[in-house]
């Protein structure tokens, strides 16, 4: 029989009463099936249990060592393209170039043998630390460019078809640390052919 024993006085023990026949509907079963069945479905949750919470652990752990990986990765040093890298701040004295449709700074080498437009013919770093102001800055230019010009142009050029330009950085340029200008020599009738140039360097 299943049922419990009342509470009380009058309650009375399973053991003061007969066993009653079973009834017909009703296998016979062995009195150990039960709790072996419940002993068996205590061990499978404890398993699934342990196995949830190995699962949760190894989550935590794989989550864990990828945000030290992630954190401890050497990090690849980021080139920004610098803004003056395809001007005529990226050339030297003796290099000729074409100018780029970026603006009048704007320019990439070609060699000095195939028409260009224009012949680095020198290059000078700005004193100071502080904006000089664009006509304090373009004053310094156009006379240090001058005394430049005689020691590099060979003299037995025609100059009539030569004209003398320089570049200078603007505000934001000198913010970056562009602090240098540029000389050029650029032709009148067109593009020149052959550099300007007194002697090889």
């Amino acid at each position: 029989m299943n049922e419990m024993p009342e509470a009380g006085p009058a309650a009375t023990s399973l053991e003061d009463k007969a066993p009653g026949p079973a009834p017909a509907s009703a296998p016979a079963r062995p009195a150990a099936e039960a709790p072996v069945l419940a002993g068996s479905r205590r061990r499978g949750k404890r398993i699934l249990v342990i196995l949830f919470a190995v699962s949760i652990a190894v989550a935590v752990g794989a989550a864990a060592m990828t945000a030290v990986l992630l954190a401890h990765r050497p990090q690849r040093a980021h080139v920004a393209a610098h803004p003056l890298r395809a001007t005529v701040f990226g050339l030297h004295p003796g290099q000729c170039f074409n100018s780029l449709p970026n603006g009048i700074a704007g320019a990439h080498a070609v060699p000095c043998a195939q028409p260009h437009d224009g012949e680095i013919y020198g290059v000078f770093l700005v004193a100071g630390h502080q904006w000089p102001g664009s006509a304090a800055l373009g004053s310094q230019a156009r006379q240090g460019c001058q005394t430049r010009l005689a020691g590099y142009l060979n003299p037995q050029l025609a100059t009539s078809d030569l004209a003398e330009s320089y570049a200078y950085p603007n505000q934001g340029a000198w913010a970056t640390g562009e602090h240098r200008v540029i000389c050029e020599i650029r032709g009148t009738q067109g593009r020149l052919t052959g550099s300007v140039r007194a002697s090889s360097p």
